[in-house]
């Protein structure tokens, strides 16, 4: 073992001692259980949070009127036990659980359900996802045990848009939560477990609801540990400080603990997914012509090769495999063709295109230097190209793509729900100015008719109630991406599906949503 790897062990271990109280270090031994993370929470407000780790918090504390079965992108009841569509698609009539409290002893029924759903709408936080539900028009309470959703229009996504991952759908007690400002840690759901201590950077405490209404957690108390990086996530585990560590590690971890013998590593059916995000409003990537020239260019094969040790996955459609309707639509890498394409836009050896490639250097872990790298030189390859890389930290890089300052840049994505829509609409018709495409202000007549063509593909697909005839439209529209490249996809983030616990730790299951059950985990 190298000296560096003793000294980054021997801080994670420092940190641990710092970070859990020595009444939470004996509990320990009782059966609680501790994960580490390098995610972050940003602000514990359900109408004004949208990233992956407070929503966990939220998933862990309170649920929705509808799941995901474990494992599967299969919807299943929680709060309510059944529902009925009306045949025009636009009425959602729940039968609610009997016999539910919120953690604060108030009890859940219909009332409570149109007062959270309502609140979260009226309030709609600009940090927020509240635009996955704005579709809901109405909500009636038929009831104590009914409620019934009318929609502004049909929409096939619907209840996967009222399930537990999205917070916004989570349904909260009136008693704790604040009617008319964000919530920021005030709450009360019906989870099975509550959250009693948070302190920004640290940890978080969870202990089990025990007037939950299902089988209590496997844990009956999770703390949650957050680390500067991945090296110290990495050496906290192989040091046994942490039970189970989740999101990030870097790849060279991964590999080197899976061959630890007291570890056990788990990989996930990850359906997270990383891109580039071409701004068809900035010369010159408003000519469909250059960006497919970088599309054919671009060497998937040696990011994930170099970069990632194999661990990821090469990346042609929006939609990742796995996820009904995925077309491989975008072309494998072709010089011959990017040199063609950038000859026809205008550009030879003596004349290149030069372009700025923008990264962030922390949010989505310490390889994308290496990726931003990677693309330089494959894009330099064509002799036509060349490529200047910048970085900014992620609270610029996000105020800086929402802007349209960025014509080329990286970003992430994880589903909100499991659905082909949620891979396509967010950048091409529901926020193409947030997510940086500005597709909707496209100045080029070809790109004008794709914004249209999208529109009415995507509206199409959400108004079509048959599974089969939803998936030709995708399809289509995944092809239709590839012609226009408005995104490129690079990779499948199968790294970010990865799990390292202990060998005693047992109940962990990754599935497609990506939804980490904390409450189904225990050691032995």
């Amino acid at each position: 073992m190298s000296r560096r790897r003793v000294g980054v062990i021997a801080l994670a271990i420092l940190t641990l001692a710092l970070l859990l109280s020595p009444g939470a270090v004996a509990q320990r031994e009782k059966g609680t259980l501790v994960i580490g993370t390098t995610d972050r929470i940003t602000e514990l407000s359900p109408e004004n949070s949208y990233d992956y780790w407070t929503w966990h918090v939220f998933q862990q504390t309170a649920e929705a009127l509808v799941t995901f079965k474990p494992g599967t992108t299969e919807i299943g009841p929680s709060l309510a036990t059944s529902w009925t569509i009306s045949p025009d698609g636009k009425v959602y009539t729940f039968k609610l659980r009997k016999g539910v409290t919120f953690t604060d002893g108030t009890p859940f029924d219909a009332a409570a359900v149109k007062w959270s759903i309502e609140r979260a709408l009226r309030l709609n936080g600009p940090e927020g996802g509240v635009a996955l539900i704005m579709n809901i028009g109405k909500i009636d309470v038929v009831d104590d045990f009914t409620v019934r959703f009318t929609l502004k229009q049909p929409d096939a996504t619907f209840l996967a848009r009222m399930s537990d991952p999205i917070a916004p759908a989570m349904i909260f007690s009136p008693k704790s939560t604040p009617a008319n400002e964000f919530a920021k840690g005030r709450y009360a759901g019906t989870g099975p477990y509550r959250l009693v201590q948070y302190v920004p950077e640290q940890r978080t405490v969870y202990e089990a609801y025990k007037g939950y209404w299902g089988p209590q957690p496997k844990s009956p108390r999770v703390i949650t540990v957050f680390f500067a990086d991945a090296s110290a996530l990495a050496a906290a585990v192989e040091a046994g400080q942490v039970d189970v560590g989740y999101r990030t590690f870097n790849p060279e971890d991964i590999v080197r603990l899976s061959k630890n013998p007291n570890l056990q590593v788990l990989r996930g059916p990850s359906m997270s997914v990383r891109y580039i995000v071409f701004n068809v409003t900035a010369k010159p990537f408003d000519n469909p012509k250059v960006r497919r020239a970088i599309a054919y260019a671009v060497d998937r094969e040696r990011i994930v090769r170099d970069v990632f040790a194999g661990l990821n996955s090469p990346l042609y459609s929006m939609v990742p495999p796995g996820l009904w309707s995925h077309v491989p639509a975008f072309p494998r890498r072709n010089l011959d063709q990017a040199r063609a394409l950038l000859r026809e836009a205008g550009y030879s050896p003596t004349k290149k295109l030069a372009i700025t490639l923008w990264y962030t250097p922390l949010h989505y872990g310490t390889t994308e230097a290496d990726v931003a790298a990677v693309v330089k030189s494959s894009l330099e390859q064509t002799g036509m190209i060349s490529v200047d890389v910048k970085s900014l930290e992620w609270g610029a890089y996000v105020k800086a793509m929402s802007k349209g300052e960025f014509g080329i840049f990286f970003l992430g994505w994880y589903p909100d729900f499991v659905d082909p829509d949620n891979f396509l609409a967010p950048w091409l018709t529901e926020s193409p100015e947030g997510l940086g495409t500005f597709l909707n202000k496209a100045t080029n007549p070809a790109d004008k008719q794709a914004y249209a063509r999208f529109q009415k593909l995507l509206t199409d697909a959400k108004l079509t109630a048959e599974k089969s005839k939803r998936q030709a439209i995708y399809q289509e529209a995944q092809r239709l991406l590839a012609e226009t490249a408005i995104l490129l996809p690079l990779w499948k983030n199968d790294q970010q599906a990865v799990a390292i616990a202990q060998k005693n730790v047992k109940g962990i299951v990754l599935d497609p949503t990506m939804n980490f059950r904390t409450w189904l985990i225990y050691k032995e």
